[in-house]
């Protein structure tokens, strides 16, 4: 139980802190990514800005000395480009220059957009190329020429860049596992943390439970044993002392079978609750349970009925615990009886499947159980109805003892329910 709780507090902590791990790390990522779009877009702005410069210088030369463009431009110098910058630039008579680069390739790709004159956005585009075996990124962008009537085409090589983007996004993604682990362990280790007072808060109190408990068997013993004395003589006490006794011994019982009750769940939470496997036959200790069971079905007006296996008898042996498997079925059988009204019917069924799994079936036709009820029926001291559970001696402890029951055994319950119709609690066995 502590060992599932704190897996849960791990769950619950180690999800805060890797939502927060993430979201520090992914936020982190676009900001950079942000930071080198912008920083790309700004390269491109000024590559843009220093061509419009260096063509006005131009054109402001050629009116002084009164020359040719075409002679102009032959003699025109891009010394103000970078080495990752590159144009393609046409003149207004039409004829096409493009900037000396080592990207041959990207070059040509800018002369043909010239010559095309195939317009790309202001702000820019990403366009790839291969050159030879490596595969470059580049920033492309077209311009018109100020007052002239010539426009240019240029890029800027952005490799480097998004290299840089993928080795970051790699490192961040395994400084993030890394991070997680971390933050795994430590909410692993808080859990823990958390768990020791409740530990001892817990133990505390199944000590208490079961020396309670104990304590209080000897003298509910005693009482009974008086009251069962007094009831030899009942017939001489007068009518209302009479009355009295019959309460008295009622609330007796009903005492001792809660001390019972709370004492099975105390053993079971302390791990003293030891029994051994042994082959049990489901089919004989049912028979046996029900024929105890009998009379008080018939004091209550209920029909009780066991029916026979769908197959061989013997296939009804699994492994388990004869004293707690009777208990189990007892408990199940006398809520069922208790909460049937007269003249309804209880039934009794166990069958086996082809998986080597043993099914024993427990259906009643009385009040039912509520939808939003059903999840919390094997809670402890959990009620549906409180009134009719006190008018029927009940504490919440038997479907929790039947719960525990179960898990000792690997076997899992299946509850199906409709209000005033009755219920079905299905056993299932592993074989």
């Amino acid at each position: 139980m502590f060992e599932r709780t704190r897996k849960q507090l791990t769950i619950f902590f180690g999800s805060i802190l890797a939502v927060i791990i993430i979201l520090i790390t992914v936020t982190y990522y676009l900001i950079l990514q942000q930071t080198l779009q912008k920083n790309e877009i700004e390269r491109l702005v000024n590559v843009k800005d220093k061509m419009n410069h260096q063509w006005e210088h131009r054109v402001e030369e050629m009116k002084r000395e009164r020359r040719a463009p075409d002679r102009e431009m032959k003699t025109m110098e891009w010394v103000f480009l970078l080495s990752d910058e590159l144009i393609a630039l046409v003149n207004p008579e039409g004829k096409t220059y493009t900037s000396p680069t080592a990207y041959t390739a990207m070059s040509n790709q800018l002369l043909k957009w010239a010559q095309n004159k195939e317009v790309k956005k202001e702000q820019g585009e990403r366009f790839e190329i291969t050159d030879g075996v490596k595969t470059e990124v580049f920033l492309v962008s077209s311009n018109q020429l100020n007052n002239s009537g010539g426009a240019y085409w240029m890029a800027i090589d952005i490799t480097r860049d998004i290299e840089l983007l993928r080795s970051i996004k790699l490192l961040l993604f395994f400084f993030t596992l890394i991070l997680l682990s971390i933050a795994i362990g430590l909410a692993y280790l808080f859990a823990g943390k958390v768990m020791v007072p409740l530990k001892k808060s817990y133990h505390r109190q199944v000590e208490f439970t079961t020396n309670a408990s104990h304590e209080l068997r000897t003298p509910l013993s005693v009482i009974h044993s008086s009251v069962e004395l007094l009831e030899d003589c009942k017939e001489a006490l007068p009518e209302f002392e009479q009355h009295v006794l019959d309460g008295l011994k009622d609330e007796v019982e009903r005492m001792i079978r809660l001390v019972e009750s709370l004492l099975t769940l105390a053993r079971s939470d302390s791990k003293q609750w030891a029994f051994q496997l042994e082959a049990v036959d489901l089919g004989q200790i049912s028979h046996e349970t029900y024929q105890a069971m009998l009379p008080l079905a018939l004091k209550k007006g209920v029909d009780i009925q066991i029916d026979p296996p769908t197959i061989d008898v013997h296939s009804s042996v699994i492994q388990g615990n004869i004293d707690q498997l009777r208990q189990l079925i007892y408990i199940l059988l006398d809520n069922a009886i208790k909460y049937t009204p007269s003249g309804g019917k209880v039934t009794i069924k166990y069958l086996c499947d082809t998986h080597s799994r043993t099914t024993l079936q427990i259906t009643d036709t009385g009040i039912g159980i509520p939808k939003d009820e059903l999840s919390r029926i094997f809670e402890r001291f959990y009620r549906v109805d409180k009134a009719r559970s006190r008018e029927f001696g009940g504490a919440g402890l038997g479907l929790s003892i039947a719960a525990d029951i179960l898990r000792s055994h690997q076997a899992f319950i299946h509850v199906t329910s409709e209000e005033g119709k009755g219920s079905v609690f299905e056993i299932v066995f592993e074989s």
